[in-house]
């Protein structure tokens, strides 16, 4: 090969080398940080869970690079001995030795101490961030320098037991309670310090060493005035071995005094609150102290020591147990598990529940003044007619009149009584609601729940009559379906049952056992029998005792609704023209409701009546063909006989 070929060669062997060189870097995989989590306890329980998911979500988010997790629960409460058994320490040197642990976490003091004691002849030169460790367990003095990490200051208790003073002023005793072990007693010991820095003259109890159904027993006894302060129970005068979450929940509940604690996972627990220590928060304060460490330069210092922060905390169900006052609690304390006002549960639905309601207000005003406008169109040209043919101007003037009545009559009839009704129901719904200083009971919540319960059903009832009213105008037919008059006798009674209250009348239901179902418009039966109960609650307001009573009662084919009052009864005049259009023997009334009550009766082959009854009182009743069911003996030969009718709307 010719000296020129050859160096041409070389070059592009020394380009493809120079192009792939910075490809085969970029395809080697990034090591993975590894971090080692020392549980001093168990690592499955509850508030170690918070921790241990905050602190590995803090690292992970915030390093931006790959993170190996690996625990080991040491477990020191259950098993005694074991921060000194060097066979613990073996096990981890065969595990962790060459396996290039970039950071220890011990979680709690006694697993520092093992991680500096023990661990650091395994992963010598391994930086140790500790948590959940507190003072003067801990001396930060001590410790070498690769060590940082999160440290609770000393008397922990201290505003805890402030707190516990301002909410019960009135107190006359500090009750601590602890188990046996030896961390229990440490914190027994701070608590009994913390209540001698007070300065107060409260007596103190410490209740120690004492088996759990004594204790309890002991607790189901205190005086209320006692300020019951859970310091730790993780063993019992027999050694055994608990978690302290498992117990503070019964102690709580059966303490007849108020019972305050440290940790954020007790509250909830039945316990009021207390300056705790919030895991979870610790967790994420913690990774982020994790990463500063493993984002050192060489020959960079530790981060300081830091201090664990903590926070007021009240459970707003216990402040109302023991009739605590919100209003004493320290400033910027967390109120958890306040159950929402009325207001704040239903505003979404109040609002627009009002909204519609004032929008169909307007279209109904809108409404009255194009008909009342009509009406006067109409009458003008009636006028007009009348002057060019008298006789036919009667005759028109007549079939308008019917017309225009019964339409008027429909639209301000029907539309006044669910109107009516969803006023109240919001009306009282308001003044609950604007109750604010009032502690609400669980019935006022149904009662609420009831109410605007009664607010959408009474809305949808006046659309549907909207609805009929449009339809009557463009003269469609109404709709036909099976209706079961004992369930529109149940819907009639159950939306005048306010008016029935405000005029303390009796409203009783007498309803047949079968089904009496006819067919028809279902939105005209409930109006019918509407208009009959409101009838006879004003009639009824005239006895002593007034009492309405609704009935259905089937008759071979026929089904038959009364309603009976023990009012004044009907004179033989008045009965006479009762169903006249613009007949009426009240000062305010049009004459216009049993006319239509008539009306739509005949419109559905019924017929309806009105008579008094033997005892006193009236009786306005309408029978209606019933509709075959399945089962009756004469249906077959009902349908036979009805024929093609049967499907027709009437």
């Amino acid at each position: 090969m010719s000296g020129p070929r050859l160096a041409r060669t070389l070059g592009y062997a020394t380009l493809a080398l120079s192009l792939c060189a910075p490809h085969a870097a970029a395809q080697q995989p990034v090591r993975p940080k590894r971090v080692l989590v020392l549980y001093q306890q168990q690592a499955e329980t509850q508030p170690m869970v918070a921790f241990s998911q905050s602190l590995r979500h803090a690292i992970s988010t915030e390093l931006g690079a790959p993170v190996d997790f690996y625990q080991e629960s040491l477990d020191f409460d259950r098993f005694p001995g074991r921060e000194q058994s060097p066979a613990i320490a073996d096990y981890l040197e065969e595990k962790y030795r060459r396996f290039g642990i970039d950071v220890v976490v011990p979680v709690g003091g006694r697993a520092l101490r093992f991680a500096v004691g023990r661990l650091s002849r395994v992963l010598p030169n391994v930086p140790i961030v500790f948590a959940l460790c507190s003072a003067p367990q801990t001396d930060t003095t001590s410790l070498p320098s690769s060590v940082t990490g999160r440290l609770a200051a000393p008397s922990r208790f201290t505003p805890t037991l402030w707190m516990a003073r301002r909410l019960q002023p009135d107190a006359e005793r500090f009750v601590v309670i602890g188990g046996s072990g030896t961390a229990d007693s440490v914190s027994v010991a701070a608590a009994v310090s913390a209540a001698a820095e007070l300065k107060d003259s409260l007596e103190l109890n410490v209740l120690q060493g004492l088996s759990l159904s004594e204790l309890l027993s002991r607790l189901r006894r205190l005086p209320p005035r006692s300020i019951v302060v859970f310091a730790n129970f993780r063993h019992n005068e027999r050694g055994q071995a608990f978690e302290p979450l498992d117990l503070v929940g019964t102690f709580a509940r059966t303490s007849a005094a108020p019972m305050y604690a440290q940790l954020g996972h007790y509250v909830g627990e039945g316990v009021v609150g207390g300056s705790v220590v919030r895991f979870d928060d610790e967790g994420a304060r913690t990774g982020q102290l994790v990463v500063r460490v493993l984002r050192r330069h060489p020959g960079e210092p530790m981060p300081p020591v830091e201090p664990i922060t903590k926070s007021f905390v009240a459970d707003w169900r216990q402040l109302r147990r023991f009739g605590l006052s919100e209003g004493r609690l320290p400033r910027g304390t967390v109120v958890l598990f306040r159950e929402p006002t009325a207001w704040e549960r239903h505003h979404t639905v109040v609002l627009p529940t009002l909204a519609v309601i004032g929008a169909e207000l307007l279209l109904i005003g809108s409404l009255l003044i194009e008909r009342r406008r009509r009406i006067h169109a109409q009458l003008n040209a009636e006028l007009q007619q009348q002057r060019a043919d008298e006789t036919r101007r009667q005759v028109a003037h007549m079939g308008r009149v019917a017309l225009l009545g019964e339409l008027v009559g429909t639209l301000s009839h029907e539309l006044r009584q669910p109107l009516a009704a969803i006023r109240a129901n919001a009306d009282t719904g308001t003044r609950l609601v604007r109750r604010q200083g009032i502690a609400f009971r669980e019935e006022d919540r149904e009662l609420y729940d009831e109410i605007f319960r009664d607010i959408a059903d009474d809305d949808a009832r006046a659309s549907d009559i909207i609805t009929r009213i449009h339809a009557l105008v463009r003269r469609e037919e109404s709709p036909q379906q099976p209706v079961d008059l004992n369930e529109v006798c149940r819907t009639a009674a159950r939306l005048l049952q306010y008016d029935a209250l405000t005029r303390h009348t009796v409203l009783a239901l007498s309803l047949d056992p079968g089904r009496p179902t006819v067919t028809g418009d279902p939105i005209q039966f409930q109006q019918v029998v509407l208009n009959l109960i409101l009838n006879a609650l004003e009639a009824a307001a005239a006895s002593d005792a007034p009492r309405v009573e609704i009935s259905t009662v089937i008759h071979g084919d026929d089904v038959e609704v009364a309603v009976r009052d023990n009012g004044p009864g009907l004179a033989e005049e008045v009965r006479r023209h009762l169903f006249e259009s613009f007949f009426t023997t009240k000062p305010q009334g049009l004459g216009l409701g049993l006319a239509i009550v008539h009306s739509i009766i005949e419109r559905h082959n019924g017929r309806v009546q009105a008579e008094n009854g033997a005892m006193g009182g009236a009786i306005f009743s309408f029978v209606l063909p019933r509709t075959p069911q399945p089962g009756d003996e004469a249906s077959g030969a009902r349908l036979m006989h009805m024929g093609t009718k049967t499907a027709m709307p009437t």
